[in-house]
C-alpha cells in the first residue's frame, strides 16, 4: 500500500514499454530456441521437396532398346497386355507369367498400355515369335 486507502494501481504501460514488449517477442524468435522452431520445419520441407523432385524426374529403370534376342511390338487399338502376352508366350508358359515378364522388361507398374506404344518382348517370349 502507498498510504492511501484502497488497492494499489499499477500504472498503464507507456508507449516505450509496449515497444519493448514487442521487441522482446521479435527477439525471442531469433533466440536459439526460436530459431530452431523456425528452421527445423523449413529444412524438413526443403529436404522433402528435393527428394520428391528427384524421384519424379528419375526414370524408373529406363527401358533399353531391344537386344539381339528380343522382339519389339507396337500396341494396336484394342490390344491389351494380356492379349499381347498370350500371342507372344511359348505354349508351355502361363499367360500371367508372360504378362509379368513384359511388364518387368518395359518398366511398367500397371497393365495399362496405349495404342502406338512400343513394347520390348523379353528373350524368353521372343523365341516363340521367330
Amino acid at each position: 500500500m502507498n498510504g492511501k486507502l484502497g488497492p494499489e494501481r499499477t500504472p498503464a504501460p507507456t508507449a516505450r514499454a509496449k515497444r519493448t514488449a514487442s521487441a522482446l517477442s521479435f527477439q525471442s524468435l531469433f533466440s536459439f530456441k526460436g530459431l530452431r522452431l523456425f528452421l527445423i520445419p523449413i529444412v524438413a520441407l526443403l529436404i522433402y521437396a528435393g527428394l520428391s523432385m528427384m524421384t519424379a524426374s528419375a526414370e524408373p529403370d529406363a527401358v533399353r532398346q531391344a537386344g539381339a534376342y528380343e522382339a519389339t511390338v507396337t500396341v494396336d487399338s484394342g490390344d491389351t497386355l494380356w492379349s499381347i502376352a498370350e500371342n507372344a508366350k511359348p505354349s508351355r508358359m502361363k499367360t500371367i507369367e508372360a504378362v509379368h515378364l513384359i511388364m518387368k522388361r518395359n518398366g511398367l507398374t500397371s497393365s495399362t498400355i496405349a495404342s502406338g506404344q512400343r513394347l520390348v518382348l523379353p528373350a524368353k517370349l521372343s523365341d516363340s515369335i521367330r
